[in-house]
Formats: C-alpha cells, structure tokens, sequence
C-alpha cells in the first residue's frame, strides 16, 4: 500500500513538472506574455486590441492645447493602439491623456499588443535633451519613441534602472540615467502688492519692486503660466507640461493686485489664479478708488468681470475666512460637513468656472475636503510649502508663500526646482 502511494506521488510531481515547462515554452513561444514587478505582481500582459496603428514612416507625435505641440515622434514598425481618429489625425494615449498622429502612410488592423495590467499614480520626468523610449527594459531593444527636449512626460511605475510610461497601451521604458525625476511644479501664492514706499508690514505683503523682478525673471526665462485645470491634468498624468512652468495664485482678492499686479501680468501675457472670498465682493458700491492706508479693499463683481483677460476666478469661501478667537484655528474646522458644503456652493455661485479651492489660512480637515470635494471642486490648496506632484493628494496641494521676507534668490531656486525641504 505505501508503494502504491509513493508510485502516486511520484506521478502527481512529474505531472506538475511538465506542466510548469509547458506552461513556459507557451510563454516563451509567444513573446513577452507577462513581467513581474519587485514584489512579483504581474504588470504587463498580452491583450487583444480592435485598432492597432502601425507606421510605415515615423511621424511625429502631438498633444493638442490653444495649437497642436509635438511633444515626441512615434517611430516606425511599433504598433499603437488607437482609441479613434478624425480627418487628420490618429489618437491615441500617452498616459492618461489624448496624444495625436497625423494620418499618412500606416496600417491600422487588429492585432494583439503587451499592454500594462495595472498601472500607478507615480510621477513624471523631466527630459534634458530628446529622448529614447524602449520597448523592453534593455537599451538594444527598439525604440517605441523619442520624447522631445524640456518636457514633464507621466510615468506610471518604476522598475530598478527603468521608468515605466503608457504609450498606445503598451509599457515604454526609459532609462533613469538619461531623465531626472520631476520634483513637481512650482505653485507661487501672493496677497498684498504695493510699493515699497506705502508698505507698513511685511506679513502677506510683497513689494512691487519685487514682484516686477519676480515677473520680469519668468518671462526672461521663457516660463509659462498654467491653469488651475492644467494643474489638475498635469496631476491626473493627462498633460505634458514643458519644463519652464509655473501657476502664480493670489489668495483674497485683494484691490491691491489689480491696481499693481494686473497690469505687470498683463504686460508680459501671464495668466494668475485669484482665490475670491465672495461674501467680500459687496463691500464696496459703485467706483473704488485704491487707498493703500485705509482698511483692506477687496474686488468687487464689477472686477471679476473687468479682468477676467489675466485673473481665473477661483474659490476661498463665502464668510469662512475667519479664525476661532479661542483656538486660533480656522473656523471652518468647527462646522460640520454640511455647512461648509453649503458655504462653497455661495461661494461657487459667483466664480462658477472655479475649479480649486485655497483653504482659508491653510487650514482644513477630512470634512473641508468631503465638502470640497462633493462642491466639484478639483484641487485644494494648502499653505504648506513645496511642489505641487503627484505624491500627496490632488486636496492637498503644496504652494510656495511669496512675501517681502523671501529673497529673490529663493524665488529663483523654487520656481527652477532647486529649492530643498528639510
């Protein structure tokens, strides 16, 4: 009777053997069928697709915003999947976001593709020069694309020496060694501007001689300015972002910014985030004239409309920007999810196109970001300084405080992402 079970046991095994090596000469027989991350999960696998473009030529590769920007060139012979068309173009994606190939010599036909099972909020990278994306984790394999110079391409995993992007479905790799990791995008926050001269307090207050300085250095060094729903896309790993960017937001919308900001920001085409306080709008009736002496003037409706050629109109509460005279904390961290829901929907009611919100003195909590959240809003605003990136969530946004304090040398370090945290 025991050999009859050790004869059993024997054959049970060489059953599982030759299934385990059949299993892998399937494998092998059919290419690249699946990879396995540092933890052994399963990430890439082979997928059948309906539209699959295949170049005959490399074209290159665009993103489409105000005009069509290359943002790369798809290399001939390496299948993409198309996710549609239209007279003169291709889409497909590249990470999250829609990119597009003009039409020309090409085969579309279906076909199956390695394609990521999964993939990840992780980063992006910075490119320094135009750069190479493999097909496999090896700089002898073929090339899939060539990423153009100055850009913030979203990767999705890391993998040792490999970044790991979505292009048309399938994994990309690119070498660590040829790319830097984006620290994320730089998010100024000013109050107060007013000239030197008229300063009584350096607290939220910025000199116009500075902040000229500050401008006239983006625009030396070429820097554009983004939206708040950029911001969110760039998040969202649906926008590549071109190095030299940055968002400039204002918290109050204080009268100060548009006597002097305004007209600086328009000189040199930037655009700027005004975070509004709408219960504030009211004060003032008719005409307001500036007065930098007398008490703090804020826009009225009247302005929101005047000058909506610079400022996007964004949310900061209806009367929630107030502090708790006992705590010292703001007192929207005493209501309860409701009410401040209610608030920001008064708030919305006048920036109706608003798309973030700047909590009232950077003060929040899991019900501010509940209320902020089910209001449609899309991105809130700390007042805790750094970058704003994919590592913390998109209602916990960091932002970079600019007041007379800070020297220009640190206005430079943080919006070129050289600027180190403890």
């Amino acid at each position: 009777m025991r050999k009859i079970s050790s004869n059993v046991l024997l054959l049970m095994c060489l059953i599982i053997l030759i299934s385990v090596g059949a299993l892998w000469i399937l494998v092998e027989s059919q290419g690249r069928v699946f990879a396995q991350g540092k933890e052994g999960e399963r990430f890439v696998a082979k997928r059948e697709f309906e539209r699959v473009l295949t170049l005959q030529e490399r074209q290159p590769i665009y993103m489409k915003g105000a005009a069509m920007t290359q943002i790369g060139v798809l290399e001939a012979n390496q299948p993409v999947a198309v996710t549609g068309e239209d007279e003169a173009y291709y889409e497909l994606r590249l990470g999250n976001m829609t990119a597009f190939v003009r039409k020309g010599q090409a085969k579309v036909e279906k076909k199956k593709l390695s394609t990521l099972v999964h993939t990840e909020r992780l980063a992006a990278v910075h490119t320094l020069q135009k750069t190479e994306v493999y097909e496999d984790a090896d700089l002898q394999s073929s090339v899939i694309l060539e990423m153009e110079e100055g850009y913030r391409y979203p990767v999705v995993r890391e993998e040792e020496d490999w970044y790991i992007l979505s292009i048309g479905e399938r994994p990309g790799y690119i070498s660590k060694q040829a790319v830097t990791l984006d620290e994320g995008l730089p998010v100024l926050v000013y109050h107060q501007v007013l000239p030197r001269e008229l300063m009584t307090t350096m607290d939220s207050t910025i000199s116009l001689e500075a902040f000229e300085q500050q401008m006239g250095y983006l625009a030396d060094h070429h820097f554009e300015t983004l939206t708040a729903h950029q911001l969110y896309d760039y998040l969202e790993g649906r926008l590549v972002v071109p190095s030299k960017a940055v968002l400039i937001t204002f918290d109050d919308g204080l009268l100060s910014t548009k006597e002097y900001a305004y007209p600086i920001l328009k000189q040199y085409g930037f655009s700027a985030l005004q975070h509004i306080i709408s219960s504030r709008t009211e004060r003032a009736l008719g005409a307001q004239p500036f007065d930098a002496e007398g008490p703090l003037q804020f826009f009225t409706a009247s302005d929101l409309v005047e000058l909506a050629d610079v400022f996007q109109f964004e949310a900061h509460t209806y009367e929630l920007h107030s502090l708790n005279k006992v705590s010292g904390a703001g007192i929207a961290l005493d209501r309860s999810k409701e009410e401040i829901l209610l608030d920001l929907q008064q708030n919305i009611e006048q920036v109706p196109a608003a798309v973030s919100l700047a909590y009232p003195y950077g003060h929040y909590n899991e019900n501010f970001i509940a209320a902020a959240k089910e209001a449609g809003v899309l991105i809130g605003f700390t007042t805790t300084e750094g970058y704003a990136n994919r590592k913390m969530s998109n209602y916990e946004v960091c932002r970079y405080g600019i007041t007379e304090k800070k020297s220009f040398e640190q206005f430079v370090a943080y919006v070129e992402g050289d600027m180190a945290w403890p």
